[in-house]
């Protein structure tokens, strides 16, 4: 694969991805509507675990896609590298890139299903908040 094929492989997967954060960011306001809509009812028991299913539905979602982001970071460094290291020259642009990931040949295939730190502390903030929405106590007093 030449270094073009990688960078547009690349390319159509940030695409990708972006359509997919769409429809996670469409999901997220579902969720805490139907939080809402719960609370403001006074929802039985089984309304409750519904709405916690599909609010634990779209956090497995989130997951998914920040993982597809990060591993597609990752995956285009290591084939960037991959491609330095058996001796073909890449453009200023592609060295820039295998530098700011960090992520070389040496350091093996990327660990699929993993989201970046940062990504895996808004996943855990909006779980604990699809938890806390539905089966909290959180009136003002």
């Amino acid at each position: 694969m030449s270094e073009i094929e990688i960078l547009n492989y690349a390319q159509l997967n940030f695409i990708q991805n972006a359509i997919y954060m769409l429809g996670f960011v469409g999901l997220i306001f579902i969720t805490f509507r139907l939080i809402r809509y719960q609370r403001e009812n006074n929802a039985n028991m089984l309304g409750k675990i519904f709405v916690t299913i599909f609010g634990l539905c779209s956090v497995f979602y989130g997951y998914n896609v920040f993982s597809f982001l990060y591993s597609n970071q990752l995956a285009q460094s290591y084939r960037l590298s991959e491609l330095q290291s058996n001796g073909m020259e890449l453009t200023p642009l592609s060295e820039n890139w295998i530098e700011f990931i960090g992520y070389t040949v040496s350091d093996g295939l990327p660990i699929p299903f993993s989201p970046e730190p940062a990504a895996i502390l808004f996943i855990a903030t909006f779980g604990l908040m699809v938890i806390a929405g539905v089966w909290g106590n959180l009136q003002n007093k």
